[in-house]
């Protein structure tokens, strides 16, 4: 840029010096030569009008001719037009007081032809055209001597200016004949440089190649470390997916344990009292105490509800090995989930079962429920079964033991979606980590307690399912995940 500025700086200098040079050759040779002889003409011609007038002026008074003819507009008119083409005013000034003096003698004249009168001859013979037209013949001598004399000046500074131009050149080409010295002595030491050139790119190139060597092999350090973290990563978040749904199935089976010793020792009375009643020659009193033994063992499952509590505890136990099939399945199809199951599903029935799965982790929490009527929406129940608990896993984390409230809402959104939102009061999430908290393994939490796999795996399944997961939070207020569904899904996403 600055060698352009400096180009062009150069042009408009040359250019400058260039046009003055012109400039003062055009003014050197400025004088009209033409128009000062034409008007020099034309004041003659006008001048033999005056002659000829004195001259059939004194014929007409010796009798030896007629009054002369007062005829002079055709050479005035002349002598104005190229009088004016000198440009000069002292000329423009005296010609009306020519014309005044030319009228004035024409109109004596007329006089004169008239009335013979000797007066009118003095009169005509004295007018004052001579004087003035030699006081214009000397200003049109002067205005030539002014172009002359005004010419020769410019003359002398085209002189002075060409040899500065001259000088200028002779100092160009001295710094032209440096700068290519210098140009000269830099070619030296560039072809001095060239000979020892390929022993040094040699050694230059064997360098490089060592410090290539051990940059692949740092290379391949760090991303055999970058495996290691992120399956590390992806193990804990294995592990944190499955962890919630197999502590309820522990929990289920251990109900259930309790429960059998009851239930054998019930079948087990049952199969003596059978013996018993099926035997020949029984005790009446055996039996009856036989009987009564069973009947206790009954009412007492009856009074707990242990069957009924047995069958639901497997329910639930089958529920969350199902549950955590799916976590399985879902963080090994990561980019591509399985959606053949699909069945028009009550999005509150989800949240309920989210919230019995994660029941151990809303301990010391508050939870409302806010649940509007909304419509089933056609879907993968088990993987949004996924995504709500992974919300409300999340918002039980965010909030404090006996301070957090958590609180589910249902609502329709407009016409063809349903809306579940899950707000936490817990910390929030600063405004620079907002951006980034759907991407994978992407966590705020510890190490070792958290992989960010959670909310890009169910950021990833409302994807799939045509909808979309939004976020909004305060630092120090709370969170809130918004979760919207179609209740048709596209028809991409349907396929």
């Amino acid at each position: 840029m600055s060698a352009l500025l400096r180009g062009a700086g150069y042009a408009l200098m040359a250019l400058a010096l260039a046009g003055g040079w012109a400039f003062l050759y055009w003014r050197s040779s400025a004088v009209d030569l033409a128009a000062v002889e034409a008007a020099r003409g034309a004041l003659g011609a006008l001048r033999r009008v005056d002659s000829g007038w004195n001259r059939q002026l004194v014929d007409a008074r010796l009798g030896a001719g007629a009054p002369p003819a007062a005829r002079y507009g055709v050479a005035y008119a002349a002598l104005e037009v190229r009088a004016l083409r000198l440009g000069d005013a002292r000329v423009g000034s005296l010609l009306p007081g020519l014309k005044r003096a030319f009228a004035d003698k024409a109109a004596r004249l007329a006089r004169y032809a008239g009335s013979r009168a000797e007066g009118d001859f003095e009169a005509a013979w004295l007018a004052s055209t001579g004087p003035r037209l030699d006081l214009l013949e000397r200003a049109v001598d002067r205005t030539f001597d002014d172009a002359l004399t005004e010419a020769e000046l410019y003359r002398m500074a085209l002189l002075f200016y060409s040899g500065f131009l001259l000088a200028v050149l002779t100092f160009l080409a001295w710094s032209l004949e440096q700068r290519r010295r210098v140009i000269d002595a830099f070619n030296r030491q560039l072809r001095g440089a060239n000979e020892t050139l390929e022993a040094r790119v040699a050694e230059r190139t064997q360098e490089l190649s060592g410090a290539l060597k051990k940059l692949k092999e740092s290379e391949a350090m760090l991303i055999q470390s970058e495996k290691m973290s992120s399956l590390g990563q992806m193990v804990a978040g294995i592990a944190h997916e499955v962890n919630t749904p197999l502590a309820y199935v522990k929990a289920s089976l251990e109900s259930v344990a309790k429960s059998v010793p009851e239930v054998a020792a019930l079948a087990a009375e049952t199969d003596r009292l059978l013996a018993a009643l099926s035997g020949e020659g029984a005790d009446e009193a055996a039996l009856a105490a036989q009987f009564a033994k069973v009947r206790g063992l009954v009412e007492s499952l009856r009074e707990r509800a242990a069957l009924e509590e047995i069958g639901r505890m497997v329910k639930d136990g089958v529920f969350g090995i199902g549950q955590i099939s799916e976590v399985i399945g879902n963080l090994k199809n990561f980019s591509r989930l399985d959606r053949s199951k699909v069945a028009d599903y009550d999005l509150r029935e989800g949240l309920e079962s989210a919230l019995r799965i994660a029941q151990h982790q809303l301990k010391d929490r508050t939870v409302r429920k806010d649940f509007g009527a909304v419509p089933r929406v056609a879907c993968s129940p088990s993987q949004i079964n996924q995504v709500l608990l992974n919300l409300i896993s999340n918002a039980a984390q965010a909030t404090r033991d006996g301070e957090g409230v958590i609180t589910l809402r249902t609502a329709p959104r407009g016409d063809a979606h349903v809306a579940v939102e899950v707000v936490d009061n817990g910390h929030g999430i600063p405004a620079e980590v907002l951006p980034k908290v759907f991407d994978p393994f992407f966590t705020t939490k510890e190490v070792g307690k958290g992989t960010g796999l959670g909310l890009s795996i169910c950021y990833k399944i409302v994807e799939n399912h045509g909808g979309k997961l939004e976020v909004q939070s305060r630092p120090g207020v709370g969170t809130r995940f918004t979760l919207v569904l179609p209740v048709r899904p596209p028809a991409a996403q349907a396929a």
